[in-house]
């Protein structure tokens, strides 16, 4: 049993769902439209006790028969009253339920029945890394979670999860998540995206979403409402900023540092207007810019003269002075 948020005409509704097996397949059934607010479901005795209504558990129980009622106040647990929901914190456990070991054949049976894109989905959420690896090393206890649900639970199930979720890596997690990296050979597909012919990597985008389209939806004529919103988060936001460049760099400089350090205040010596026509910059334009600007067009720049990407080590060593001389410059402003 569980929750489906459902958005339509800008109204939102709850609806009570649950996952039925119907044939080979798992399928969503409606048990009873909660309307736009669960709460009102919700009944204050007073103090800071809560119980959910009779009527609800009277309709639920015509309607589908047994159900768990533990099961049942945590979907509601999130519509209580804030106050008393943080009075009662201490007291709600039942999150914390005792782990039970995984049969060899329950680990086969997800391993096979759970699907590529829920696995790589379940995993960058977990762990919010881009290089899953191999998918089959994959441990099934990871998606013990997703297994005997209907798709439409899985998706209302990620839809919650990736709340979560910061601005900055929404792109790379519909890149993740879509295995986007596998179309490309260079060494930062997994790590630096944006590095990447994005032309190309929308392409790869859209072909991939049809297939996803068409594999779980069987639609072909247009795009499912779930997964429209994973063509929102890929055009509608950008790649957050990889450390990886960051790390090359440091890398670089610890390696190189007996050629090319200099005590600080060194860089000062580089010459502001030789700085400007590194970076291809004016002053007036350097006015406009902060140092998060300056930032992305110096890693714009270290992407096509480090020295491990067949760059000249001399121009990377400019290159770095003349960053932190406009910078110096964008900081005494």
């Amino acid at each position: 049993m569980y929750l489906a948020k459902i958005k339509k005409d800008r109204q939102t509704t709850y609806i009570l769902r649950e996952s039925v097996r119907q044939g080979e397949q798992m399928v969503a059934r409606d048990i009873l439209n909660l309307g736009p607010c669960p709460g009102a479901w919700i009944d204050y005795p007073g103090g800071n006790a809560w119980y959910l209504s009779p009527d609800l558990e009277s309709r639920i129980s015509n309607l589908a028969g047994t159900f768990d009622s533990e099961q049942l106040e945590d979907l509601f647990r999130p519509f209580v009253r804030p106050d008393i929901r943080r009075a009662t914190q201490t007291f709600w456990q039942r999150s914390f339920k005792q782990y039970t070991p995984m049969t060899r054949a329950q680990k086969e049976t997800i391993e096979r029945q759970v699907h590529a894109f829920d696995k790589r989905r379940a995993h960058f959420l977990k762990f919010g890394n881009m290089d899953q690896g191999p998918l089959v090393n994959m441990p099934a206890v990871i998606f013990r979670q997703l297994h005997n649900k209907s798709r439409d639970e899985l998706e209302q199930f990620f839809m919650e999860q990736e709340r979560a979720l910061r601005q900055k890596d929404l792109k790379s997690y519909v890149y993740t998540v879509l295995d986007l990296h596998r179309f490309f050979k260079r060494f930062m597909a997994k790590q630096m995206p944006h590095a990447l012919d994005q032309d190309k990597v929308e392409a790869f985008f859209i072909q991939e979403l049809c297939l996803l389209n068409k594999d779980l939806f069987g639609l072909t004529s247009h795009l499912n409402e779930y997964l429209i919103r994973y063509a929102v988060m890929f055009f509608d936001h950008t790649y957050g900023d990889s450390v990886l460049l960051d790390d090359m760099v440091k890398d670089f400089q610890f390696r190189q540092r007996s050629r090319w350090f200099k005590q600080p205040g060194a860089t000062r010596q580089l010459a502001l207007s030789r700085a400007f026509k590194i970076f291809n910059l004016t002053a007036q334009v350097l006015a406009s810019m902060d140092k998060k600007d300056l930032t992305r067009e110096f890693r714009r720049l270290a992407r096509q003269h480090h020295p491990d990407r067949g760059g000249s080590h001399d121009r990377f060593v400019e290159l770095s002075n003349a960053y932190q001389a406009l910078l110096e410059k964008i900081s005494y402003r």
